[in-house]
């Protein structure tokens, strides 16, 4: 089941990237990048439910594993600040704002999958 949730993250990101490409068609980018952001956090609450990971925080951890969790709790916040600025943004206000936020979110989204790919590497071996 390991395999299945990188593979999601995996597509969701891929979801993301192809919503980029798409910011010149404001309403098609907004609406993508906001179902984007919804299969994300859908897939942490999947996650959350399915393998109870808040009931884990305390048992033993390797290293990638809490820099993932770090960086996934890090996202939860960037998403209504995106949501917010674009929604800025489609109104005529500058876009240096947004795309700083945006730059910043799929560098952390893109360590996000890398270091889950990691914490799977290291629980497997």
């Amino acid at each position: 089941m390991n395999h299945v949730f990188t593979i999601l993250n995996g597509g969701v990101l891929l979801w993301l990237i192809i919503g980029v490409f798409l910011k010149r068609r404001h309403p098609l980018h907004m609406m993508w990048m906001t179902a984007g952001f919804a299969l994300d956090t859908a897939l942490l609450l999947f996650i959350e439910l399915d393998r109870k990971a808040t009931g884990q925080l305390f048992a033993p951890m390797g290293p990638w594993l809490v820099v993932h969790i770090v960086i996934a709790t890090v996202l939860l916040f960037w998403y209504p600040m995106l949501i917010f600025s674009g929604g800025k943004v489609s109104a005529g206000k500058p876009k240096g704002f947004h795309k700083k936020i945006a730059f910043t979110f799929f560098v952390l989204r893109f360590l996000l999958w890398v270091t889950a790919v990691l914490a799977m590497e290291a629980k497997a071996g």
